[in-house]
């Protein structure tokens, strides 16, 4: 859509719906209970029969997000496909029920009505009477935008407010529980359920079997999740943790940091609040809860440690490079040593143990005499210089382009306004909005000697092979073979070999 154009045409006379348009429509729903979705259908059929009836409206896309909060953009599909098919041409107009629906985030509202504009397609907000094709639609969008955020953060206070009131009176907070169901606030013992739970907490306080074993368990009794699919190791770990099953209140275990982000944080243990409350029905005995959840932290606190020294390991500079003649990879005995991996699971190796200092040692030695550190620095700091001077022309090049265009623009406005285009008053803002651009152009003001002994320094601290040992050794070095009688072939990524005999 040529924007001016039809702004052009719409001051003549026409309305938005004589012009011949590619048209879109965009619905959603934050929830997805039944009256929700209703709406969404209504909203559907609404948007077609709408389109349908301008003879001058053609159809192009139907976007829809079902279960979506309106405060995160990025969360929502079809949003964004609708933004990406309407920067590619496809759409002249999108249809949208309110603000709200499209998004409850000011500077979103904005920023992608905007972006919309500037590719030739305007939204129309149904219930609030916004065009984004008029001049004066920013600022109603957003004063309308404002509010519908406000009205969000309102909402988040209320229930912030009635979670509160609920704690106060020892009500349950949360969504249904596998084992129970509710009743006036209130948990009850679901029998049908019972067995579930029963069945997790015996098998796993033996400390025999896994969540993946108990689940094909329950899936073998016919005990599905809610989905209808086996329990997922994630929703047996969090039911093994919950207090409620030992009969238990449980409240103020997380927060949500921002009604804009829905982030979840969790508070700390001091500031929950778990205590034993005789309106809860325990399901298993607090000493079968209490011995579960201690062969469960055993369990991480081995699996926590294990994955650290494998870190530890993996992140070493000889893993991987290390090579025994006659059988298989070195691999680290110790923070100390090195040690042919079929020595140490089998014992049948004679190859040495290599101590990493000794080798440290060794290659630190063999590096400062292969490298010139002198000349890569040098090298280093007149590319460096290049680049700096360079920047400093393109910069100032870019500057004095963008003054061009803008100066341009401003031809273009004037010549706008005598040909009854544009009325004064919008001459005058956008004259104004080119003003303040040409005002924030400014040339980088930061010293280039100041910059180029930064970058000096950076240069003589990477290119120091002692204190950057790893990194040369990674780069450099492709295998280390371990030989008899302490003799190392060492060979480097240049297909170049060194040989050195480590000292016993």
């Amino acid at each position: 859509m040529n924007v001016i154009k039809v702004r052009s045409e719409l001051n003549k006379g026409k309305t938005i719906y004589d012009l011949e348009l590619n048209v879109g429509y965009y619905a959603r729903v934050s929830t997805d209970k039944s009256d929700q979705l209703n709406s969404l259908e209504n909203q559907e059929k609404y948007f077609r029969e709408m389109i349908g009836e301008n003879k001058s409206w053609h159809l192009v896309g139907e976007y829809i997000d079902e279960g979506i909060s309106g405060t995160q953009v990025k969360k929502r599909d079809n949003f964004l496909k609708m933004i990406n098919d309407a920067k590619n041409g496809l759409i002249d107009l999108i249809i949208t029920k309110e603000i709200s629906r499209f998004s409850r985030n000011v500077i979103d509202s904005i920023k992608y009505t905007e972006e919309l504009l500037n590719n030739g397609c305007v939204v129309y907000f149904l219930s609030d009477n916004i065009n984004t094709i008029y001049p004066d639609s920013e600022f109603r969008l957003t004063l309308m935008s404002s509010l519908a955020q406000d009205e969000v953060r309102k909402l988040s206070e209320r229930v912030k407010f009635g979670i509160k009131r609920m704690i106060k009176d020892g009500k349950i907070i949360g969504s249904s529980l596998t084992g129970y169901y509710r009743k006036n606030g209130q948990l009850i013992v679901n029998e049908n359920e019972k067995e579930i739970i029963e069945i997790l907490f015996n098998l796993y306080a033996t400390g025999k079997y896994s969540f993946s074993y108990i689940s094909n368990i329950l899936e073998d009794k016919g005990y599905l999740s809610k989905t209808g699919k086996k329990y997922s190791i994630t929703t047996l770990k969090k039911m093994l943790q919950n207090p409620r099953y030992k009969g238990y209140y449980t409240a103020n275990l997380s927060y949500i940091e921002s009604y804009k982000t829905h982030k979840k944080v969790k508070v700390p243990e001091k500031e929950r609040i778990i205590y034993k409350d005789a309106n809860i029905p325990a399901i298993v005995s607090e000493e079968l809860w209490n011995k579960a959840n201690e062969i469960y932290q055993q369990k991480k606190s081995i699996i926590s440690n294990n994955n650290l020294n494998k870190q530890k390991l993996l992140n070493s500079k000889y893993s991987g490079k290390i090579r025994c003649r006659d059988h298989a990879y070195y691999i680290r005995k110790n923070k100390y040593y090195w040690v042919c991996s079929k020595h140490l699971k089998e014992g049948i190796c004679n190859m040495p143990m290599i101590k990493e200092k000794v080798l440290d040692s060794y290659l630190l030695s063999i590096l400062i005499k292969r490298i010139d550190t002198k000349e890569i620095e040098k090298d280093l700091i007149n590319k460096y210089i290049d680049i700096i001077n360079k920047n400093s022309v393109a910069n100032i090049n870019n500057i004095n382009n963008k003054k061009l265009e803008l100066n341009r623009n401003k031809d273009k406005l004037i010549e706008l306004n005598l040909n009854n285009i544009i009325s004064n008053e919008e001459l005058k803002l956008r004259l104004n909005k080119i003003e303040k651009e040409l005002n924030n152009l400014k040339i980088d003001s930061i010293n280039n000697n100041d910059r180029l002994i930064i970058i000096k320094n950076n240069i003589h601290k990477l290119i120091d092979i002692k204190n950057n040992l790893d990194m040369y050794i990674n780069l450099l070095i492709n295998k280390i073979v371990v030989q008899k009688e302490n003799k190392l072939e060492i060979s480097f990524k240049d297909n170049s070999e060194e040989i050195i005999i480590l000292e016993n």
